[in-house]
This record gives C-alpha cells, structure tokens and sequence, in this order.
C-alpha cells in the first residue's frame, strides 16, 4: 500500500530526492512510454504547469516513488484552459479555485494492475482524500477515456465537460469527478482500509488559498 506525500512549494526542499525521482519517472513515462512530449536533456519532464500554484501527491512504496499526481487550481492557468479549452464544448472550461486540475500520474510497471485494489485506485483514494480534507468540489481534467469506467466501479460521479476525441491514436475526455466523503469511503471500501493515505511534512499551503491583497494608488 502506498503513502501519499503532500508535496507543494513550501515543503518541496523536504523532498528533494523523492521529487528528482518523480520528475524522472514522468520523463519515462510521458516521453518513452506514451510519446507526448520531446526528450529532454536532463532526463527529468517538466511542464510550464510546474508552478507554485502546483500541488503534488508522490505514491511511495518501497521508498520509491511509484505513482503520482499534480493538482493545479483551475482558477489558475492549467492545461485543460491553455491546451484543451475545444473540448469542453458542453459545459466550458472551468475556472473554480474550489476545482482541481489532476495531471500527471504515472504508475511504475511493475505496479501496474488491471484489479481495483492495485496502486492506481490507492493513488485515487488518496487524492479524494486530499481533496476532501481541502474542501475541494471537483477534481478532474483531461484524462484518456479508459478511465472513465474505473471512476465507475469507484462510483464516483464524473462529469464530462465535452465529448471524446482521438488524439495521436488515443481516445481522450474532460472529466471532473465530484467531490465528497461518499467518493472517498467508496474508495476505501474498494481497498479495505479505513486508514488515511497521505502524509504531510513541514510546512503547508492550503489548496484554496487566499487572494493577495494589492494596494492601490489614487
């Protein structure tokens, strides 16, 4: 079972090895293994969505990062609003600092499992959790559309914003999965736990946080 590390711009410096290995592994995953994005030099992946505003959960195991996530408000610029805004033709796109935009997770190969008990559905606990204990409403983005059965057998309630379209051979959606202790007890039933899965070093910076204030001058 993995702990989920709250990761953010305050504690990141607690993380140091822990967040190289993950840059790494999105570097294998996102340009070897799904071919999204060029090489880069340095073997780490990183995107101008990698900000401060970025909330991260590193799924450790084995003292190894094995799966992750990024949160990023949607009030703030992400990759649905900036890459994405044609597919959500339905609903909009949305601009909520109470709805996260989840990207950037990966499972390790050796932890890939078809099963619902498995580190892909401990990863989605964790993040219902986090996102419960915030007070988020909604967590989602775009997403390939092989998850959407899985938000189901989670009964989680998904929300397309658009219809799915095939990019580079690959069916994909926007998707936000509401937000509530229903959604995060259904998770735990499903892996048999009633334990808490994340875990919080130094510092935190609340998800929703409070605008800054700005003089004016007359």
């Amino acid at each position: 079972m993995i702990t989920a590390h709250v990761v953010n711009a305050q504690n990141r410096h607690l993380y140091e090895n822990e967040f190289d290995e993950f840059l790494r592994r999105r570097h294998d995953f996102f340009v070897h293994q799904k071919r999204w994005r060029p090489p880069s030099p340095d073997g780490r992946e990183l995107d101008q969505f990698d900000t401060d505003a970025a909330t991260y959960l590193l799924g450790i195991e084995d003292d190894r990062v094995v799966t992750s996530a990024r949160l990023i408000p949607t009030s703030e610029p992400h990759m649905v609003s900036e890459v994405f805004p044609h597919m959500c033709e339905k609903s909009g796109v949305p601009r909520r600092p109470d709805w996260a935009e989840w990207t950037r997770t990966f499972v390790v190969p050796d932890r890939r499992s078809t099963g619902l008990r498995g580190t892909l559905t401990q990863l989605c606990c964790a993040v219902m959790e986090y996102a419960v204990d915030e007070g988020l409403s909604a967590v989602g983005g775009i997403q390939e559309t092989y998850f959407m059965p899985h938000h189901g057998a989670l009964k989680w309630r998904a929300e397309p914003m658009g219809m799915a379209r095939e990019e580079n051979g690959e069916w994909y959606i926007v998707a936000y999965i509401e937000v509530n202790e229903a959604a995060l007890e259904s998770a735990r039933k499903r892996l048999r736990i009633t334990k808490s899965l994340l875990v919080r070093r130094g510092a935190q910076l609340p998800f929703l946080r409070q605008p800054e204030k700005r003089s004016e001058v007359a």
